[in-house]
């Protein structure tokens, strides 16, 4: 009987501190909820895909806007560009919301998870990294690493290869010998091997731990066997990170001690990269090392995970599409005119080859939700959203908005090319607005030229015909199987 009164005084309290009933996003539409706990046991006991699965059918029920409870937390999504536009434009409304703190213990509060002045003094710091002069010296960067990714797949004589894996480990190694200033040892290296496995299973048990919301409690996290895990393969990516800083400190310090000038392999004089740039800022004591150890952990992350995927969806749906596998190379022979390497003026002339790349992008965006929690008051539709109040938006649900993209489930480059986009805001792969990405311009250099030099060697032909891959939501959204592709040399 206490025991029964106890229970029934937990709820009552939990009930009075958590259930606002005076809250104006109570009146939106969306699933039914459950007294106190709202809609917490909707996903429960689904699967990653099942999930995912889920989450796509209530933006296709919702068309608009829908609110979903997950005991004291109220999250409204957003799949419509007017919604999209009010929310990623603010310029004061830029906190992520509270599961990017699930990611805290490995990123810290770096460029990605970091809000007010912190956030405008880094981005301050990092612009200059991806400055027009710098990406004009990654585009020959970029150009003999795909040589080398061609080499690689031309060693398999045809035969169909996982291609997530590959793409990955080449998207990991440019980074860090681009933006990083770090070529790695081998491109089999057992470290970044564990370095990537670390950041697969990160992935899984944040998505385990987002319907869990006791385990949103990081006193309770810690003590169980995924929280334990969890911080074992934070030590392996920041073992990794720490590795990479101390081998730029040692070249510099090198170099600057036999009053050297460092040269890149073409004999050129190396421009300041992203983490020099972390490095000299640290001698001015305006970030300490903590903080390089983040935005490294961010850009390593950043910079290979969401391109790695990038490009495998890219390769995906060019295999299943002969003809654009021959548009695009049809148009770099008009653009080249014999000559071998792309500058950044001739791939802009590339339009197709753009075209292409938005298309996936859409079809498969990374992010593929952007979460918010309000600084600030907004109305959306007539609905006051007050400060605290925590908004997604569903970038993929976005993209497939059959108002906005006629036929939405084909991969149809063209779109791009015959002015179909009206709203600005109905395309967002790179988010948009003052937290939009930094390094987009550097992800879509580097894609372009993977592309070209794939299409220029390579005939792409997929183990399954008119098949598209089942996709999970993980940090960034992944195939649910391999993706088989025979490279056939030309």
């Amino acid at each position: 009987m206490w025991f029964s009164l106890l229970v029934v005084a937990v709820i009552y309290a939990l009930w009075k501190l958590f259930y606002k009933e005076d809250d104006p996003i109570d009146s939106l539409p969306g699933p039914a909820k459950l007294p106190i706990i709202g809609n917490m046991l909707d996903m429960f006991n689904m699967t990653p895909g099942e999930k995912f699965k889920y989450e796509r059918q209530l933006s296709k029920t919702y068309k608009q806007r829908y609110m979903q409870k997950v005991f004291y937390r109220r999250i409204v999504y957003l799949h419509h560009p007017d919604d999209v536009e009010v929310v990623l434009s603010h310029s004061k409304n830029i906190t992520k919301n509270v599961i990017y703190d699930f990611l805290k213990p490995w990123l810290g509060t770096g460029l990605l998870l970091s809000t007010g002045s912190k956030w405008y003094k880094r981005r301050k710091i990092l612009t200059s990294a991806f400055h027009f002069d710098i990406l004009k010296d990654f585009a020959s960067l970029f150009e003999e690493r795909s040589r080398r990714l061609v080499d690689q797949l031309r060693a398999n004589n045809g035969e169909a290869i996982s291609i997530l894996p590959v793409m990955n480990n080449f998207t990991l190694l440019t980074i860090c010998e681009t933006a990083l200033g770090t070529k790695l040892d081998t491109d089999r290296s057992v470290n970044t091997a564990a370095y990537k496995d670390a950041i697969s299973k990160i992935g899984q048990i944040c998505i385990y731990r987002l319907s869990r919301i006791w385990l949103y409690i990081d006193a309770i996290f810690n003590r169980t066997s995924a929280g334990r895990e969890f911080a074992k393969n934070v030590d392996i990516i920041h073992s990794f990170a720490d590795n990479v800083i101390v081998q730029r400190k040692e070249q510099r310090l090198n170099s600057l001690d036999k009053g050297l000038v460092e040269r890149d392999e073409f004999n050129r004089k190396k421009r300041t990269v992203l983490l020099d740039l972390l490095l000299e800022a640290e001698a001015k004591r305006e970030i300490d090392l903590e903080g390089i150890r983040e935005e490294v952990n961010t850009f390593m992350f950043a910079g290979h995970d969401t391109t790695g995927t990038a490009l495998t969806f890219s390769l995906m749906l060019l295999s299943d599409h002969e003809e654009a596998q021959e548009r695009i190379l049809e148009e770099y022979n008009e653009v080249m005119r014999g000559k071998e390497t792309p500058t950044l003026s001739e791939f802009a002339e590339m339009k197709y080859l753009d075209a292409v790349i938005k298309e996936t992008l859409r079809l498969y965006p990374n992010p593929h939700r952007i979460g918010r929690v309000l600084t600030e008051d907004i109305t959306l539709g007539g609905v006051p959203m007050r400060a605290g109040t925590e908004v997604c938006v569903l970038t993929i649900d976005l993209h497939y908005r059959e108002d906005f993209f006629p036929e939405p489930e084909k991969f149809r480059p063209e779109r791009f090319l015959r002015g179909e986009i009206q709203h600005p805001y109905s395309f967002v792969p790179f988010s948009a607005g003052p937290r939009n990405c930094l390094g987009q311009k550097f992800a879509m250099l580097e894609i372009k030229s993977v592309l070209t030099h794939i299409c220029n060697n390579f005939k792409l032909v997929p183990m399954k015909r008119n098949w598209r891959v089942e996709t999970v939501s993980d940090i960034v959204l992944k195939p649910a199987e391999p993706i088989y592709i025979k490279f056939v040399p030309r």
